[in-house]
């Protein structure tokens, strides 16, 4: 009787996998992913344009997928069984890590390859720019303790790195000194996962002349049954007195999508490891919209909207702190998608942002107090983007055009308490309503020739610039203006896969960037590391990078390793010279540098990341990077390049993966390649220890808690900027204890 049972359940067996179809999707879209190769022992072919195809089934075979946009991979006995059964088997996007790219943060899966996320902790971030710190790759101008800090990714900052969120929203920092950079308008608790993606090789979402970290936010899904979502996220840290929440509610169902953001951080001064106190006092706080409806099975409209609030936030490495700065960021993208046809899809975004920013000198510690300085500026931004995707065979293409204005203005009063001019009001006009327009079209190609895979990226974008409100003591050491340029940038690179764990890519690209409008228009404002005051320059040519990037990945079920290589060529690179004909406005500055081109700059480094699984429940990581640079003009290293950063951490994950405990070491090295032109000093190296532990306590409701700087290390980092008072460098919390409570809904 046994052996009649056994033969019919094996007779059912080989009906129900003998052949089938499986259908191929796309993870986040649930799109059909159309012209993938299959192999199955001898079976091979395509899916068809609805991403079917047809397989029989053969006991211990592997199956082996792949895609020029979606990259490879292979399923076991085991787990081709689960996708037969479903029917239904979903791939991500790969083309991107074919770039010389890093994912820093991603949203959690079920899925065990996807590990990296943003937890709870991280969406309580304040400021994105912190966050990215947590990489060895990003760097941070510091000029506050716990706010405003600007990224530096391989010696490269400000508008050499190009900051987006979900294809296209920016700000434009509307204080001269960039209390207000565009990375901290981002309301990091929006945001899935960070791609920072490395050198010149970005193309399609802008300039991205140094690299590009591009924010994406949540894909926002349907489901059949209408439910509702939610999650909240509170902590405190001991040190600073720091109070963080954030919060999300919404709903979704068949033909909508929508949810309500908010986010509250509040924080006091802290002390550094020699237990001096470091004013770093601020306040924050953002709501925000995210909506998605389907329109058609083949139509969507998304619409997003988001308002950032900050007041008194001490900076003691400015003359000024901020005193508000309220900023709106708008996003409307509709996308049609198309079936049996080249043309996949096409997609439109507009976007705008409004930044108003205020600052002043009225609640620092001056004495003799000789001014009461007051700043008030505003920038609008607006951009507008439309790309079309073809997938072909063999191939795919990203093709489109962009337009994206920039406009700036501002006025600072000083109101003279000492001295001949003592009563008297006088008002610099720092911005002169500048503006600039971009208008840019762009591709970017995916393409085979024999299992290597190529992506050719460019884009020419038109540059102008102008000023409407010219202040007569610019006008004179400037007299041309505007100026209109056109910017050529391109990029080729390819990648290999040696074997099934191997795999070796090099890149070559040339990008072309305009100056900002800090660099062609500010007016006698000190916006740098030294105290001169700058001097816009609309006469400014182009800077150009060539640069050749060589990465080689080697991943195993149990380890991964990453080496990156680059060098970068950059031909009249924007600086700044002193100008010793020229008076300065404050007594305080030394003198006027005006912003001019160097000939000839290098940089040139790596960075090494390091992932194991030692046992099924231990881990660690380590991470390398280091730069170079130089002014081949006058023989001395660039300024503000991060030192060689070392980054271990040794974890475990215990108690049926629900408890995590993580130790995590830092060494950064000495920097003594400095800028002495530029004031830099020399900085010391330091070693820091953290601990953190997570508890999962089940599916809903998870506690995070840890202690930074664990033996209270007295350090300060090379980016960070001096304090006025003292000329001191910000010195990096001490000790610290901090506690998370996370409810996922």
């Amino acid at each position: 009787m046994k052996k009649i049972i056994t033969a019919c359940m094996l007779c059912i067996y080989i009906q129900v996998y003998s052949q089938n179809t499986i259908q191929l999707l796309d993870q986040e879209t649930e799109h059909p992913i159309a012209f993938a190769h299959f192999l199955y022992q001898n079976q091979k072919g395509n899916t068809n344009a609805n991403g079917k195809f047809t397989i029989n089934f053969i006991e211990g075979e592997k199956l082996y997928l792949s895609h020029i946009n979606y990259g490879k991979i292979s399923l076991t006995d085991s787990e081709l069984k689960a996708v037969l059964q479903s029917g239904k088997l979903y791939m991500n996007k790969t083309y991107i890590s074919l770039l010389p790219t890093t994912v820093i943060a991603r949203k959690r899966t079920a899925k065990e390859s996807e590990t990296m996320q943003i937890n709870s902790s991280d969406k309580l971030s304040h400021d994105a720019g912190e966050f990215l710190s947590q990489s060895g790759l990003i760097g941070g101008i510091r000029k506050s303790g716990s706010y405003g800090f600007d990224p530096v990714m391989r010696g490269f900052k400000y508008d050499q790195l190009n900051i987006v969120m979900d294809n296209g929203m920016s700000a434009t920092a509307a204080c001269p000194n960039r209390m207000d950079p565009p990375i901290s308008q981002i309301p990091l608790n929006m945001v899935d996962r960070v791609e920072i993606m490395k050198g010149p090789h970005s193309l399609r979402y802008g300039n991205s002349f140094g690299g590009s970290i591009h924010f994406k936010s949540s894909t926002n899904g349907f489901i059949d049954k209408a439910s509702a979502f939610g999650r909240a996220t509170g902590s405190y840290e001991g040190n600073g007195e720091i109070f963080r929440t954030e919060a999300l509610a919404g709903a979704k169902g068949k033909f909508y999508n929508f949810g309500v953001f908010g986010a509250y951080s509040k924080g006091s001064d802290y002390e550094d490891g020699n237990g001096d106190k470091v004013a770093s006092g601020f306040n924050r706080r953002n709501i925000g919209i995210a909506t998605n409806f389907k329109l058609s099975n083949s139509q969507n409209i998304q619409v997003s909207a988001n308002s950032n609030y900050a007041e008194d936030v001490d900076f003691p490495a400015l003359n000024m702190d901020l005193r508000e700065d309220d900023t709106k960021m708008i996003s409307l993208g509709h996308k049609i998608t198309f079936k049996n046809s080249a043309l996949a899809s096409i997609s439109t975004s507009a976007n705008a942002s409004f930044v108003d920013h205020e600052m002043d000198n009225l609640t620092k510690n001056l004495n003799p107090r000789k001014v009461n300085a007051i700043t008030k500026a505003e920038t609008k931004n607006y951009a507008f983007r439309s790309e079309a995707a073809f997938q072909f065979k063999e191939s795919s293409l990203f093709a489109g055009a962009d337009y994206k204005k920039e406009e700036a203005d501002g006025t600072r009063s000083r109101e003279m308490l000492m001295g001949p001019m003592a009563g008297k009001t006088v008002y610099d006009n720092i911005w002169q309503d500048s503006k600039i327009e971009k208008i840019g079209i762009f591709g970017e190609y995916h393409f085979a020739v024999n299992e290597t895979y190529f992506i050719a990226s460019t884009r020419l974008e038109q540059n102008s610039a102008e000023s409407k409100d010219k202040a007569e003591n610019f006008t004179s050491i400037n007299p041309n203006d505007p100026s209109d340029e056109f910017d050529f940038s391109f990029s080729i690179g390819a990648s290999k896969d040696l074997s099934e764990n191997l795999r070796m890519g090099i890149w070559f690209g040339r990008a072309e960037r305009s100056g900002s409008l800090t660099e062609r228009f500010i007016n006698h404002i000190p916006v740098d590391v030294d105290p001169y005051e700058r001097v816009g320059n609309p006469d400014l040519d182009p800077e150009i990078n060539y640069q050749i990037d060589y990465n080689i990945n080697w991943n195993t079920k149990y380890f991964s390793l990453n080496i990156n290589l680059f060098n970068s060529w950059l031909r009249d690179y924007i600086s700044s010279e002193i100008r010793p004909n020229l008076t300065p406005l404050m007594a305080t500055a030394p003198g006027v540098k005006q912003f001019v081109n160097i000939n000839k700059a290098v940089m040139r480094g790596f960075e090494i990341s390091f992932n194991q699984s030692i046992t099924n429940n231990l881990y660690h990581r380590l991470n390398l990077a280091y730069t170079y640079g130089k002014n081949k003009m006058i023989n001395q290293p660039l300024p503000e390049i991060p030192p060689l950063d070392i980054r271990y951490s040794l974890g475990a994950h215990l108690c049926k993966q629900k408890f995590t405990p993580e130790l995590m070491v830092r060494y950064a090295a000495k920097q003594d390649q400095i800028a002495e032109n530029y004031g830099e000093t020399e900085t010391p190296d330091f070693t820091v220890l953290d601990f953190k532990a997570s508890y999962l306590f089940s599916d809903h409701f998870q506690i995070i808690g840890g202690i930074r700087n664990l033996f209270d290390e007295a350090y300060y980092e090379h980016l960070s900027r001096s304090v006025k008072s003292s000329n001191q460098a910000i010195y990096a919390p001490g000790r610290s204890f901090y506690l998370t409570l996370s409810l996922n809904l």
